[in-house]
């Protein structure tokens, strides 16, 4: 789709925040490589920045430290850390669906088996926990859960997360909380799997979305529980030795003097969100939820006879690119993925585009 794309299309494709991280961060970041901090790290990174982010989640669970913190080449390879970590050849991993594509091939390179559970349209894409039963047997190890979720916005309430705690507590199931999207959050605040009464709970985190910092490549693993972090660190050595030095000093910098630009974008993401929402809705054959979190939404998008590929392609020759909901998965047919990572003035006029493709798939 990204290659079909001409240079004049807008994009709702790639979920990319379009900010620049804050300013301190960049300049420390020049400054640090200034001042020599090109070399090797530890492997878990730098003890202050490890322990300002113990720091910060501090309204979920006191008591941690840096002991508790990997810091990763982003989100991406704490991921890869944890399932090399915890699944062996032969062992199978639950994965939401519609889902972030990483997720299963990571578990393959693992030699595991990776078993997708539905997110229901219906049920605004929070699981059923009849749903996961059907799936759990004695070779499964661990259950990943991405609340706010890409590629569906579905975000939990807390009845919802302690329904899926509950079912990971009585199968003994590891919990890989993917939270990258933990602080664009539009209604009240962050649900987490931090700080439940269990200790197989390890949270992947980033800051590639919550302070716009998708090229950097800087992310962290976090659990109270120090034996899994011992092993998770370990791993982390063995994949990529440790994480960039420079980096480091300039992501410290936006957690101390920028502690509020992940809410400042989180304010123009919900504005963006009730706009494409409403206009979405709005369409014919359209029915879209109105997320409470990250950057996408999920709409159903029907025309009769056409698969979510085509329509995507029908709209990319429109001028607008988005994403196919079968790239997520099957369950993701009759989908389409928005990123609203643009404007509202060009929200606006992709959607003009879109309302306008859509009436004349559908003949009106």
């Amino acid at each position: 789709m990204f290659d079909l794309a001409g240079d004049d299309a807008i994009s709702f494709g790639l979920g990319e925040p379009d900010f620049q991280p804050p300013k301190i961060a960049i300049d420390t970041f020049h400054q640090a490589m200034l001042d020599g901090h090109n070399k090797y790290t530890t492997t878990a990174g730098l003890p202050a920045l490890r322990e300002k982010i113990a720091r910060s989640w501090d309204d979920y669970q006191n008591g941690m430290s840096e002991a508790n913190v990997c810091i990763t080449m982003s989100g991406t390879n704490a991921l890869l850390n944890l399932f090399l970590t915890l699944v062996n050849p032969g062992e199978n991993v639950l994965l939401p669906e519609p889902y972030f594509p990483l997720y299963g091939p990571d578990v393959t390179i693992c030699g595991g088996e990776d078993r997708y559970y539905p997110c229901k349209f219906e049920n605004e894409f929070i699981p059923k926990v009849e749903d996961l039963e059907k799936l759990v047997d004695e070779n499964t190890v661990a259950i990943l859960y991405n609340f706010p979720s890409n590629p569906t916005g579905g975000t939990l309430n807390h009845t919802q997360r302690d329904e899926l705690l509950d079912f990971a507590i009585k199968n003994d199931l590891w919990i890989i909380s993917d939270e990258v999207y933990d602080r664009i959050v539009f209604e009240g605040s962050h649900v987490s799997f931090m700080g439940v009464d269990y200790n197989k709970v390890l949270i992947v985190n980033s800051f590639s979305k919550t302070f716009a910092m998708t090229g950097w490549r800087i992310g962290y693993i976090i659990s109270s529980n120090l034996e899994a972090m011992s092993q998770i660190t370990k791993m982390q050595y063995y994949i990529t030795a440790c994480s960039n030095d420079a980096m480091q000093y300039a992501v410290l910098a936006a957690m101390e003097e920028a502690s509020d630009y992940p809410e400042i974008i989180a304010k123009e993401f919900k504005e963006r969100c009730d706009l494409i929402v409403d206009r979405l809705n709005q369409m014919p054959g359209v029915e879209c939820h109105k997320p409470k979190g990250a950057i996408y939404v999920f709409p159903k998008v029907h025309v009769d006879g056409m698969s979510s590929e085509e329509i995507a392609l029908e709209l990319l020759k429109d001028g607008v690119l988005c994403s196919p909901g079968s790239a997520f998965g099957p369950s993701g047919e009759g989908h389409l993925r928005f990123a609203y990572t643009i404007s509202k003035d060009d929200i606006s006029l992709g959607m003009d585009k879109v309302e306008a493709t859509l009436k004349r798939l559908n003949g009106l």
